[in-house]
């Protein structure tokens, strides 16, 4: 299963060029994932950092581009969960243009559950866990988005 978040392209999302800058999709990834955890988790992302003093910082990104987006564009964040380790989770990424369904970018980013406080890596805990698990899958979609 594939969880799914609907976002804008900004002004301040766009480069000299008229076109998206590459950093800000990862950027929408994150969001993605922050709305992810709004939808799906136990516990909002902001709840987990400021109250429960954990996050998950990218350890390992891989990317390929392959479409522009330009401002006002929508776009289809699609995430799904890859790989589940001890202490880890592979998300992988699909952006796509909700007009067409053109394939903008894909990406698969690693993050490590992390104690803030101590920064040191800890294991995902199971109520988190359980949720992942429900969204493993390989990540591709196909077809115009909704």
């Amino acid at each position: 299963m594939a969880y799914t978040s609907v976002q804008k392209i900004r002004f301040d999302d766009v480069d000299g060029a008229g076109i998206v800058y590459y950093p800000r999709f990862f950027h929408l990834c994150h969001a993605a994932m922050e709305d992810f955890f709004d939808d799906a988790a136990p516990f909002s992302y902001p709840h987990m950092i400021n109250t429960m003093r954990l996050g998950l910082p990218s350890v390992h990104i891989e990317a390929d581009f392959t479409a522009p987006l330009m401002y006002g564009d929508v776009v289809v964040v699609t995430l799904a969960i890859v790989h589940i380790g001890s202490a880890s989770v592979r998300m992988r990424y699909q952006i796509r243009r909700k007009r067409d369904a053109a394939l903008s970018m894909t990406t698969t980013i690693t993050n490590v559950m992390m104690d803030l406080d101590k920064k040191q890596s800890l294991p995902i805990p199971d109520e988190l866990r359980r949720v992942f698990e429900s969204y493993l899958g390989d990540g591709e979609s196909s077809g115009k988005p909704g």
